[in-house]
């Protein structure tokens, strides 16, 4: 890809990333760890840690920092606190409940949308939005069709869900429509492969056996 074009993605794929200002100082975008048999996309801090499992072989980094590409589909997994998406509760646990939960990921949903449209100048259309449980997780699920004369991206896919006080965000760009199928189906695989822990995990020991 020629550099301007690199520019031009990585201003649009990640809403996510336009709060970094207000994130810890720690990296936001989860990583990726190769194997022999199979690949991870894994994040780790003192607090929160989370792993993702696909087929090594389909698995490799991106021209674009924070992505990387399976099976061909770019994607980007991302953590931004839940805090920012609403000005009235706290996400913490004593208050959490069903209700509670879509009340944030909604208001988050929001918040993007409400940037992609003011900021980025972006006129979507054909938003869509579904609540499906994945291994006991509630994940909203929403995407949206990008302007007929937009050349780039079709569409926009996200797969969002709590973890330990942050939304945990899942972005495929969707270059084709006939492509939606194929993305939409390689995140419900990483989030069905979703595991997720309330303390630092070893990435490199993570790297040694996936690579045995």
């Amino acid at each position: 890809m020629r550099p301007n074009y690199l520019l031009i993605l990585a201003s649009i794929f990640s809403l996510s990333a336009t709060c970094q200002k207000d994130l810890p100082a720690e990296d936001i975008h989860a990583g990726l760890i190769t194997g022999k048999k199979k690949s991870l996309i894994a994040y780790s801090s003192r607090d929160r840690s989370f792993t993702m499992e696909t087929v090594a072989k389909t698995a490799k980094l991106s021209d674009i920092p924070g992505f990387v590409t399976i099976e061909g589909q770019i994607l980007q997994s991302t953590l931004v606190p839940a805090r920012q998406t609403s000005q009235h509760h706290s996400p913490g646990p004593a208050r959490m409940t069903p209700a509670r939960e879509q009340e944030i990921l909604t208001n988050y949903m929001n918040y993007e949308l409400g940037y992609y449209k003011k900021k980025l100048k972006q006129k979507y259309t054909g938003l869509q939005t579904e609540w499906v449980t994945i291994k006991d997780r509630l994940f909203l699920i929403w995407y949206f069709d990008m302007p007929k004369d937009y050349k780039l991206v079709s569409r926009q896919l996200y797969f969002s869900t709590l973890f330990s006080g942050q939304i945990l965000d899942l972005n495929a760009p969707v270059f084709k429509m006939d492509q939606f199928a194929r993305a939409r189906g390689i995140l419900n695989r990483l989030a069905r492969s979703l595991k997720t822990y309330d303390n630092a995990i070893d990435l490199a020991a993570l790297g040694r056996q996936a690579n045995r």
